[in-house]
């Protein structure tokens, strides 16, 4: 499911902004963007966000504002480069040289330009700043995908009540099936010159033997079953879309037996239209935690 979230958070200088924005996937996926000093945090940022999303792709962006007395720090050494500064007048008069000690000469000089990684703060030492924001984002992210989950239940329960109503045509169907079968059976035998009586032990065994093969009741009644499931899974409170797909996959074996079996040309119809219904479900699913 699609959602955004930001959340912030400030403690000690330190002011962290975690935005989180997730779009449709069938299984998990996290990209996480840290600032380079806190790359070593990643693992933490997953862990916290697979407790929270089960399914689709995440986005986390991290950003950091350093402020107070560690920020105004500058980036050189003054101690450093006054030591650098005696030194080379030392050198300078003691082997008699010309020239005269440049600003840029100082700079290059070992120590008196700092490292700023060595001034950032330990990245340990920040995920308590950085958690709070993070959950603030991930719980906004929830707030979000659930109000886009609540809008796709609804349309997978009208989906499910739309093949509940062609499974019970179908059964509704049946019978009149049978009794076509057996008219087709006895016109074809009395076309051929052999007429039978309704009640030929003969026809009625050559029936019977139809009537298991193209049995249909099998199939119908695991499709009740699976429309139940269903409809527990999406009342539930797990996430749910992995086991909604697999049951819309068996759904759609289920109406391909069934098509083949009944061989009906109007029981064929409504099961075309099931089955493009089952397709639509199956999107629908995959846009399901």
């Amino acid at each position: 499911m699609t959602g955004y979230g930001r959340g912030a958070f400030m403690e000690e200088g330190c002011r962290f902004t975690v935005e989180c924005a997730s779009v449709n996937r069938k299984g998990i996926e996290i990209a996480v963007a840290l600032p380079k000093h806190l790359l070593t945090l990643e693992p933490k940022v997953r862990e916290e966000v697979q407790r929270a999303v089960r399914r689709g792709r995440v986005n986390v962006t991290v950003n950091l504002e350093l402020s107070g007395a560690g920020s105004q720090q500058g980036v050189i050494d003054r101690a450093a480069a006054q030591r650098a500064l005696a030194e080379l007048t030392a050198l300078r008069n003691e082997l008699s040289l010309p020239g005269e000690i440049t600003l840029d000469l100082l700079l290059r000089s070992p120590g008196v330009l700092k490292n700023s990684t060595e001034e950032f703060p330990d990245p340990e030492s920040l995920w308590p700043v950085l958690k709070p924001a993070l959950n603030s984002a991930l719980e906004r992210l929830e707030v979000m995908r659930r109000k886009e989950g609540a809008h796709l239940v609804t349309d997978l329960n009208k989906r499910i009540r739309l093949l509940e109503s062609a499974v019970k045509a179908i059964r509704s169907r049946v019978p009149m099936v049978l009794r076509q079968r057996r008219d087709h059976l006895r016109n074809r035998l009395k076309e051929l010159g052999a007429p039978v009586s309704s009640d030929d032990p003969a026809l009625a065994r050559e029936l019977a033997i139809m009537a298991e093969r193209s049995d249909i009741t099998e199939e119908l009644t695991r499709l009740l079953s699976h429309f139940e499931q269903c409809r527990e899974a999406l009342a539930g409170t797990e996430p749910a879309g992995r086991a909604l797909d697999y049951l819309a996959q068996e759904m759609f074996r289920e109406f391909n037996t069934l098509g083949n079996k009944a061989a009906d040309a109007y029981i064929s119809r409504r099961v075309v239209q099931s089955k493009a219904e089952l397709d639509r479900i199956r999107e629908q699913v995959a846009n399901l935690e």
